[in-house]
């Protein structure tokens, strides 16, 4: 009796899954009716990485797209505001966030470094991979969120392109 009680707790000590989150402070911060909208019909794994994201992240943030159509996507590709011709927003597995710093809207890429330090904690704690817009050649899974914006710039000027910086955006990568 005593050797399979404690085989049990050896047996689940063992598969207890890592908390990434220890020691995390969890903030109060809540998606708003728009951006409960905008992340309908986006991958739900996506969708928990966010709301997890939110209550990690020490900046608020709300979900200004999620699903596009491909006539936005052709509208900002002619205004140089994206690079493809077709989106990861258009199959459900990209969203863009807005920083609020003090109850304003901030566009500073520091803010958006903040918050996708909390995106990479939730793509961890979930165990969903999610690329940044801001470091597109590396998971936030394996890698926090500086130091993959960081490589990333430097890869680029290695390959002797300009990088592509898209701060507010996150997305499920293609398998």
């Amino acid at each position: 009796m005593k050797f399979t009680s404690l085989t049990g707790k050896l047996t689940s000590m063992f598969k207890k899954e890592p908390n990434y989150l220890a020691g995390s402070p969890r903030f109060e911060w809540k998606f708003g009716k728009r951006s409960l909208t905008k992340l309908q019909g986006v991958n739900d794994d996506l969708v928990r990485v966010c709301h997890l994201a939110l209550t990690l992240s020490p900046l608020d943030f709300g979900i200004t797209c999620g699903i596009r159509t491909q006539a936005e996507q052709d509208e900002l590709l002619a205004k140089g505001a994206t690079q493809v011709k077709r989106s990861r927003h258009q199959d459900g597995a990209a969203i863009d966030v807005v920083a609020y710093v003090n109850g304003k809207v901030s566009w500073d890429l520091e803010h958006y470094i903040t918050i996708a330090e909390a995106f990479a904690l939730a793509s961890k704690e979930l165990d969903v991979e999610i690329r940044w817009g801001a470091a597109w050649t590396h998971s936030l899974y394996s890698h926090k969120a500086k130091r993959a914006h960081t490589s990333y710039i430097l890869l680029r000027k290695e390959q002797g392109k300009k990088p592509f910086i898209d701060g507010p955006h996150f997305e499920v990568p293609k398998e």
